[in-house]
């Protein structure tokens, strides 16, 4: 534990932890935002791919609803582009 002396050492340290906790929070409001613009184009992606489907009857009915194919879809492109 680095000394208590009033240095500005300590000080240092706490500005930098404190920034990491914004920074996340920032980050997480930003993936919202994402999420929020991506969703519902996935949406309409999904349901484009349902409509396209149903005119194959020996397709298997989809496990997923719409909504939870379009969520785990804007998840994923969320993924890519905060690794990008």
């Amino acid at each position: 534990m680095p000394p208590m002396d009033g240095s500005g050492e300590d000080r240092m340290m706490f500005s930098i932890g404190h920034g990491a906790a914004r920074d996340r929070q920032l980050e997480r409001a930003e993936m919202r935002i994402v999420f929020l613009i991506s969703y519902p184009l996935c949406l309409a992606a999904a349901i484009a791919g349902r409509i396209t489907h149903l005119s194959d009857r020996q397709a298997k009915r989809p496990v997923q609803s719409i909504f939870a194919e379009a969520r785990s879809s804007a998840h994923a492109a969320i993924g890519y582009a905060f690794n990008v």
